[in-house]
């Protein structure tokens, strides 16, 4: 009986032992990490360890990242470790992606992040508001970086675009506040829609030749940007991409670009000087709207259109060269403009639009071509300083409330002479009858007093408009 108790003793004994090295050998990925460390690396393991991903913690604590594992890094989790500052991710394959929303939200924990050079994707949100994150280096095999997948890493200050990279998707790296510098590898040729958007500390960028698309806001408000290069391959400046880059202090537009966009440097408030290529066909709507140090802008023959406040509130803009294509100055296009003095509008513009040039206040003279036959509500309003109109329409444009209103006292509008009681009896016109004055176009000679056409003689006063004397000439009229 003794000795059966005794084997009986002796198997459960050995049973319990076998039960407990099995239990060692089974990994939960759900459990707390297995702190134990190898002593040394075997010759057969993964090459260049690209089944771990090192990284180290604010508090000195392990991150744990989303479930579905193998999904996320191509690879099932098997240990999560931390200790003597570093932690490791192991998987039990080759990590072949950062998948989507993998570190997403681990705040001001992740510090930084090793990613093993057998990834070539990281996917969108994949680091989303790790705004701890100082430092990561994108291995060069990487060909994809998705939507929001920096987003507002706020402690980032730098980041290399690998060569392989073809695109930098929406919102990629937006607010990402310390951000400084980046440098963007030679095969991108998309910065979609806001990919920098909101990086207020990126003080300069290059875009490499190989970029043939810049989305919108890709560069919106990005305060402390001082220069730009934009390459030739760019056909299109889109709406709102360099929108309040208030330091950007001058910008050259390539002959490639062919359309600037809405908003496309509007508040740019410290851009003083910018070059138009010769292809830009339109300027679209508030495209440098609120420039308040744009001191002078010439528009190239190509451009068929300026939008509705282009160059609206660019206080300091002085002279302005418009290109003999343009066919409309839409409503507010120079609005505010109040250090302009002249401005010459080509024979080829139909139509001003409202408020076109209302509150420049230094703007002394200005000359309407003979195609111009639509003048919008208030085109010249509160122009303080504006004392000649030379208005050339044999047939008054047709005009709408208040174009010449708060001019100054002495104003005069020198229309053909052959066209003065037109002027004065035509609807919106006639309000301003009184200062109707007729103008000999072709000899540049303001006519006073009576005047006539055909076999009769002229006798009247005349001025030269350019020598500023008078005289009194009398002769046949043809």
């Amino acid at each position: 009986m003794r000795r059966l108790f005794t084997i009986l003793t002796t198997l459960i004994l050995l049973f319990a032992v076998s039960c407990d090295d099995n239990s060692n050998n089974d990994v939960n990925p759900n459990e707390k990490p297995n702190t134990e460390q190898p002593s040394e690396k075997p010759n057969d393991e993964i090459e260049a360890e690209n089944n771990k991903i090192y990284y180290t913690t604010s508090n000195g604590k392990k991150i744990f990242p989303t479930d579905s594992m193998f999904t996320v890094f191509g690879a099932n989790l098997i240990s999560n470790t931390y200790e003597n500052g570093q932690g490791v991710l192991t998987f039990d394959d080759t990590i072949t992606s950062i998948g989507w929303a993998a570190f997403s939200y681990c705040g001001e924990l992740l510090t930084s992040i090793s990613i093993p050079d057998s990834v070539t994707s990281i996917g969108g949100s994949a680091f989303s508001y790790c705004t701890s994150l100082t430092s990561i280096t994108i291995p060069d095999n990487v060909t994809y970086i998705g939507e929001y997948a920096f987003y507002q890493c706020s402690s980032l200050t730098s980041i290399a675009i690998p060569d392989n990279v073809t695109s930098l998707d929406l919102f990629a790296f937006a607010y990402c506040t310390s951000l400084t510098s980046v440098t963007i590898g030679n095969s991108v040729t998309e910065i979609c829609n806001d990919a920098f958007f909101g990086c207020t500390s990126l003080t300069n960028i290059t875009i490499p030749d190989s970029v043939t698309e810049i989305g919108w806001g890709a560069f919106y408000g990005c305060s402390s940007l001082t220069s730009v290069t934009i390459p030739d391959s760019v056909t299109k400046i889109k709406p709102e991409t360099f929108y309040g880059c208030t330091s950007l202090t001058s910008v050259t537009i390539p002959d490639s670009v062919t359309s600037i966009g809405d908003w496309a440097f509007f508040g740019c408030t410290s851009l003083t000087s910018t070059t138009l290529g010769n292809s830009v066909t339109e300027i679209c709507n508030d495209a440098f709207g609120d420039c308040s140090n744009l001191t002078s802008i010439t528009i190239p023959n190509s451009c068929t259109s300026i939008g509705v406040y282009a160059f609206g509130g660019c206080t300091s803009l002085t002279s302005a060269t418009l290109g003999d294509s343009i066919t409309k100055i839409e409503e507010e296009a120079f609005y505010n403009c109040g250090l302009l003095t002249s401005i010459s509008i080509p024979d080829s513009v139909t139509s001003i639009g409202v408020q076109a040039f209302s509150n420049c206040s230094s703007l002394t003279s200005i000359t309407i071509p003979d195609s111009v036959n639509e003048i919008g509500e208030e085109a010249f309003y509160n122009c303080t300083s504006l004392t000649s109109v030379y208005c050339k329409p044999i047939v008054p444009p047709t005009g709408y409330r208040h174009i010449f209103h708060s001019n100054a006292s002495d104003r005069k509008i020198y229309v053909p002479t052959e066209s003065v009681d037109a002027y004065k009896t035509a609807q919106i016109w006639n309000y301003y009858a009184d200062d109707i004055v007729g103008y000999d176009f072709d000899f540049g000679m303001v006519l006073e007093g009576r005047y006539s056409y055909g076999l009769s003689p002229l006798a009247t006063t005349t001025k030269d408009v350019y020598s500023g004397m008078l005289q009194v000439t009398a002769g046949w009229r043809f």
